[in-house]
C-alpha cells in the first residue's frame, strides 16, 4: 500500500478517535450538569424552546434572582399563557406586576446565536453586568460559547433545565432518540465553539460595562419554541 495512502487511513482513524472521544466528553459533560442552588445575577435569560425553560426562569425571578427577566425568540403572535403565572407566589395582582414590570420580550432572535446577540442588546440597553443563562442541559454548553463570544464582559451562570420526557441523560448511549439529541447538539456545539475562537482572536478588549439601571414598566409576552 502506498505511503500516502497509509497516511490518510492513519489521519482518518485518528480523527474518528478524536471525535468520538470529544463527542463522548461533550455528552458526559452535559449528563452532569446542574444548575447552582442560590444562583443570582443582575438579570436573567431563557431561551425559548421547551416549556420547562420558560417556568424556571419566572419562578427565579419570583424568588428574587435577579432585577429582570428576558425571553429570548418568542414569536410575535404568542400571548401571555397562564403557566407564566403559577411560579409566581402571591395574589393575582402581585403576579401580575412582577409580569408587566420585569418581564421582557424578545422577537428578533431565530437560533442560538440570534438569542445571544438579542441578548448582548438587552443587557447593553439595562447596563447588566451578569446574566443567569436558562436553557435545556443538552443546549446550555453551545449557548454559553454562543453567549460568551457576544458578550464576554458579561458574568454568565449557568441554570440548565432538564426538559423532556424522553431525553435520558443518564444512560443516553442505551438510548437512541438522546443520543442523536445530543450528537446533533455536539456538531452545534463545535461550530459555535469555533466562532467563539475567531471572536476572541479579532475582537478588541471589551468596553466596560454600565451601572444596572433601575428596571422600568417595558411590555412582557411568554414564549412559543423557536429554532435552536
Amino acid at each position: 500500500m502506498p505511503k500516502l495512502i497509509r497516511s490518510v487511513i492513519a489521519l482518518g482513524i485518528i480523527g474518528s478517535l478524536a471525535g468520538a472521544a470529544g463527542f463522548w466528553a461533550f455528552s458526559d459533560a452535559v449528563r452532569n450538569l446542574a444548575a447552582p442552588p442560590d444562583s443570582r445575577a443582575d438579570a436573567i435569560v431563557v431561551l425559548t424552546g421547551d416549556e420547562e425553560r420558560i417556568t424556571t426562569g419566572v419562578r427565579l425571578m419570583a424568588e428574587g434572582r435577579a432585577q429582570r427577566l428576558l425571553i429570548s425568540g418568542v414569536h410575535p403572535t404568542t400571548r401571555i399563557p397562564t403557566e407564566l403565572k403559577r411560579p409566581i407566589q402571591g395574589s393575582d395582582s402581585t403576579r401580575e406586576e412582577l409580569l408587566r414590570c420585569c418581564i421582557d420580550i424578545g422577537h428578533a432572535a431565530m437560533n442560538t446565536s440570534g438569542n445571544a446577540d438579542e441578548a448582548r442588546q438587552w443587557v447593553r440597553s439595562n447596563g447588566f453586568r451578569s446574566l443567569i443563562v436558562v436553557t435545556s442541559s443538552y443546549h446550555m454548553l453551545r449557548s454559553r460559547a454562543e453567549f460568551a463570544r457576544a458578550m464576554p464582559n458579561i458574568r454568565l451562570v449557568s441554570h440548565p433545565v432538564r426538559a423532556g420526557r424522553n431525553l435520558q441523560l443518564e444512560n443516553w448511549w442505551r438510548h437512541w432518540p438522546t443520543a442523536r439529541l445530543l450528537l446533533g447538539e455536539y456538531v452545534k456545539f463545535l461550530g459555535s465553539s469555533a466562532r467563539f475562537s475567531v471572536a476572541r482572536l479579532v475582537t478588541p478588549a471589551p468596553e466596560p460595562s454600565r451601572p444596572a439601571l433601575p428596571a422600568g414598566s417595558l411590555p412582557s409576552a411568554a414564549a412559543n419554541p423557536r429554532s435552536e
